[in-house]
């Protein structure tokens, strides 16, 4: 097709007008047919869009060609802009606490390899979720990210776990370090960590340590009767009252405030368990108590519960050290043979017949249920012949009983410093 610009005659044979030259092309009257097109031209061709049926001049088309460039240009300046803004935030974010992606809001799950360096102490209050604790871990810069480190929380199911307290932890930690840390309720500074297995008195020692409250005023509390916190069933003792978990007593005004928040908490958990109250519920603790006291692994605690239950049905004593020891203060490993015969000792249970008159520990969910639901046998006499594994042996027979305490005492021998 004929270029409508050239300087061709028509076929009626008038001329065309001419366009002057533009000084920004190299003399482009003359191009021709050899003109290379630009991309508005060749979309024009490809569309099947004649030269003719074009209402915009040569002039306007390079005009619209230039305005391109204008834009392509810009947009390359844009990019350069924001990449440089990237890596200088990064960089920042990087040095001073989480990381390149903490700057966008972590939205990637970025994670630093570990172990860390330097020391840095790390606080999680009471009530603090993943979430929480999460942004508190990166703006210390100790974590890289919030989802990275939530993620990773996710992944061990570790959520119900995370204590609260002040931890000694590192900058720029992986994830899972740092959870393998704040689950260890025993890694917790700062902090009561009550467990099942402590009776009431032994919380006294932390609490010195970390309130300004006297050793009598705490003794006083707990020898007090519990007015105004302990339920009636209890009979004054806060002794298997005390739910187990950790507390940070420098939150409470005094000890009467950390009292009641551990038997309120007990109280509700008591109630979710559906443990009945009134007298009935004194007895299950005091019974799951003894449970905590004489075996430390969970598959023998409805063995251990059954063993009492039928003492009690058929009118024995317990016989159990764990309560004996409890009435002097000491451990079981620690009885003397006098304190064994010493009836003026009321918690003597091989002195008395029954249940001692206060639960002896602080019993968890675990052995409560036992307590509430004993395996059906017929034991009367159970032996732990190996205090490392905690292997139990259980029979109805005194010869059998007999043996076994033969080989505890053998293995006893063994072992004297345990």
């Amino acid at each position: 097709m004929p270029d409508p610009d050239s300087d061709e005659e028509e076929p009626d044979g008038a001329p065309c007008p001419t366009e002057e030259p533009d000084s920004d092309s190299d003399q482009e009257g003359a191009e021709g047919e050899g003109e290379a097109l630009d991309d508005f031209q060749l979309f024009e061709q490809e569309a099947g869009i004649s030269a003719e049926g074009s209402s915009k001049s040569r002039w306007e088309r390079r005009q619209d060609k230039k305005a391109k460039k204008r834009k392509i240009i810009t947009i390359c300046i844009i990019c350069a802009v924001f990449a440089i803004v990237v890596v200088a935030g990064g960089v920042a974010t990087s040095r001073f606490g989480g990381g390149l992606f903490s700057w966008f809001g972590n939205a990637v799950d970025s994670d630093y390899s570990g172990p860390g360096y330097g020391s840095v102490d790390f606080t999680i209050n009471p009530g603090e979720g993943t979430s929480q604790i999460a942004q508190g871990l990166v703006k210390a810069g100790i974590v890289a990210s919030v989802n990275g480190f939530v993620n990773a929380v996710e992944s061990s199911n570790d959520s119900q776990a995370l204590q609260p307290g002040t931890f000694a932890l590192k900058y720029r930690m992986s994830s899972n370090e740092v959870i393998s840390i704040i689950t260890d309720p025993s890694k917790a500074m700062g902090m009561l960590v009550f467990t099942s297995a402590m009776r009431a008195s032994d919380m006294i020692p932390t609490l010195l340590k970390y309130t300004s409250w006297t050793k009598q005023e705490i003794e006083a509390a707990l020898d007090g009767g519990g007015k105004g916190i302990l339920p009636a069933e209890a009979g004054g003792s806060f002794e298997g009252w005390l739910q187990p978990g950790t507390y940070d007593p420098k939150s409470y005004q005094n000890i009467d405030g950390l009292l009641k928040a551990m038997v309120d908490a007990r109280i509700s958990a008591l109630n979710s368990l559906g443990v009945p109250q009134g007298g009935q519920r004194e007895k299950i603790l005091k019974i799951a108590s003894i449970i905590g006291q004489e075996v430390n692994q969970q598959q023998y605690y409805g063995k251990v519960s059954r063993v009492i239950y039928n003492r009690l049905s058929q009118h024995m004593v317990l016989g159990m050290d764990s309560v004996i020891a409890y009435g002097f203060g000491v451990q079981a490993k620690d009885l003397t043979e006098s304190m064994l015969t010493d009836a003026s000792n009321p918690y003597n249970d091989r002195m008395h017949q029954g249940l001692p008159p206060t639960p002896i520990s602080n019993p968890g969910p675990e052995m409560i249920k036992a307590a509430m639901n004993p395996t059906p046998g017929n034991w009367i006499y159970f032996v732990t012949v190996n205090l490392d594994t905690g292997e139990t042996y259980f029979t109805d027979s005194e010869q059998q009983f007999q043996a076994y305490k033969a080989q505890y005492e053998k293995w006893q021998a063994a072992n004297p410093s345990v």
